[in-house]
């Protein structure tokens, strides 16, 4: 018994190498060889009218390389068009360091993606809405951009930064930059004006805001956080809960417009984008984004943290278990199979020593 435990840490050896050796793989990442990124800019038409608005979206593609960062400053000719509205409806963005601002003639952002990262030919990372002023060639650019790939160091992984350029011709009833009076006015935007940044999960939201008037607006709400496994389960059992998703509002003659959600609300960072709907034209339009916090009562973020730490305890048990496990289970098969073998032995000794007991004494030799 004195050599059982060194009998047991023998056995373990193997084990304990077979199951920390991924752990040094992740903790001693090999560099991995960047592929080529690029910044560019998709136009959905090649020409516009004085006047007319276009949306122009700025993404981003890596189809050999997940990627976690994106940067980049934006210039345009600001006498031939205005920014009129960002959106950050549909991006692969997680995390703002940077949004989306105009600063003259250039657009500066910067964003994060969490894991596991982006990996694909084309996504948005935020969209532009300009507006044409004057007839001219529209040339849209990058003075400088950064693509970061997921690689635990940062690597900049861009190729090249895509130029785009398309046409603003000129417009009856158009000149000096103003419509005349015979020319439609553009419809405004829908922009929320009023809201609380962070409420608790049984309160309600309310939105205000401004737009066309009479016209209708829909609002959607994206759930940008990532959810651990405690929140997981915590979702799982409260699946009574309302997750803000989308809704269509009517606004009044002034073009102002509200909105109050439910009182239990699903927890989490959300966006809320509110779009013009044009039944005219069968097109919704966005306006710019804002972000708002739900957040769970105190007992639940406790709950949440007292699950995750359990989520994290119960497969270090168990594998603790299994490297103890196996090797003393081993060990004692050996010694019940030595037992069994000894024992076999002494009994074939035993047998022998009866046989030779029983043999009948041997007969003398007759003499002649």
């Amino acid at each position: 018994m004195r050599r059982f435990p060194l009998t047991i840490f023998l056995f373990s050896v193997p084990y304990i190498l077979v199951f920390l050796f991924p752990v040094f793989c992740l903790l001693n990442p090999k560099p991995v060889y960047a592929q080529p990124a690029n910044l560019f800019f998709s136009v959905p038409s090649s020409q516009v009218q004085e006047g007319e608005r276009i949306t122009i979206r700025v993404e981003v593609s890596s189809p050999e390389q997940s990627i976690n960062a994106v940067s980049g400053i934006v210039f345009f000719p600001a006498n031939l068009a205005r920014v009129v509205s960002f959106s950050k409806e549909k991006s692969i963005i997680n995390l703002w360091t940077q949004e989306p601002k105009l600063i003259s003639n250039r657009i500066l952002f910067e964003g994060v993606i969490l894991n596991p990262g982006f990996q694909a030919k084309n996504g948005i990372v935020f969209q532009i809405t300009f507006e044409a002023k004057k007839a001219g060639l529209m040339s849209l650019g990058f003075n400088q951009g950064s693509i970061l790939a997921n690689d635990g160091l940062g690597t900049n992984v861009l190729a090249g930064l895509r130029s785009s350029k398309f046409n603003i011709i000129s417009a009856p009833g158009y000149f000096s930059g103003q419509f005349n009076a015979s020319t439609a006015k553009p419809m405004t935007l829908p922009v929320i004006t009023k809201y609380f940044p962070t409420i608790g999960a049984k309160e309600v939201l309310y939105l205000r805001g401004e737009g066309e008037p009479l016209a209708l607006t829909k609002i959607i709400f994206r759930n940008l956080s990532v959810k651990s496994i405690g929140e997981k389960l915590i979702a799982l059992l409260r699946s009574k809960k309302e997750e803000l998703d989308e809704v269509i509002v009517k606004n009044n003659d002034r073009g102002i417009f509200r909105y109050v959600s439910g009182s239990d609300l699903v927890a989490g960072v959300y966006s809320a984008t509110p779009f013009l709907i044009d039944s005219n034209k069968n097109t919704e339009l966005p306006g710019p984004s804002v972000q708002l916090l739900v957040s769970d009562s105190e007992i639940v973020k406790n709950t949440v943290v007292v699950l995750n730490v359990m989520g994290l305890l119960v497969p270090i048990v168990l594998l603790g278990v299994i490297i103890y496990f196996i090797p003393w289970y081993s060990w004692r098969k050996m010694r019940l199979m030595k037992g069994k073998m000894l024992l076999e032995e002494e009994k074939t000794e035993l047998t022998a020593e009866e046989l030779k007991q029983n043999l009948p004494p041997p007969t003398p030799p007759i003499s002649p």
